[in-house]
């Protein structure tokens, strides 16, 4: 059932390492990792890892309303990511199913966002201000230049939350109504 009190943009974009889960996947991960459960992974130091505890409920209400999903992460080791959100599942399948988009590599994220719009065939959406980035780190608000609402997680215990994510829903939608 789709949410009919919230308006979301064309696209969500979510940064990952402290904003999906709790660690820098390229130094806090040794490989091999592999799943405990379908929601928890375990890497070869013992160390486990799993979503952010609302990270599931926002994806799939996402799903729910057909809103396009990117990943976009500065990760020095897209191979870790891309192991860790295919043993995470979200809504019984590996969570990596549900990104449309996954952006990895050093630089700004406004070029990986922009490679993401272009990829996707939403460029027109971009420039009108149809994005929200969900990001730990201050310096990408730089996103804002590119007309992308920027939703800071200041929480690395946290991550995104659910109040966080209808939060800057609503500031996205009073900033572009």
């Amino acid at each position: 059932m789709s949410n009919t009190n919230k308006r979301y943009p064309k696209a969500v974009v979510f940064d990952l390492d402290y904003t999906l889960w709790p660690c820098w996947c390229d130094t806090h991960i040794y490989t091999p990792i592999k799943s405990l459960n379908n929601s928890t992974i375990i890497d070869s130091n013992k160390f486990k890892l799993s979503f952010y505890k609302d990270v599931e409920k926002i994806i799939l209400e996402l799903i729910e309303n057909n809103i396009i999903i990117i990943g976009a992460s500065r990760t020095a080791t897209p191979s870790v990511a891309k192991k860790i959100l295919s043993l995470l599942e979200i809504g019984d399948e590996p969570a990596i199913n549900h990104f449309d988009s996954l952006q990895w590599g050093q630089g700004t994220k406004i070029n990986h966002i922009r490679k993401a719009a272009k990829e996707l065939d939403i460029v027109d959406e971009l420039k009108n201000g149809e994005f929200i980035l969900f990001d730990d780190e201050s310096r990408n608000k730089d996103v804002e230049s590119i007309n992308v609402h920027f939703a800071h997680i200041k929480d690395e215990s946290r991550g995104l939350t659910m109040e966080i994510f209808n939060k800057e829903l609503k500031k996205w939608h009073e900033k572009y109504k």
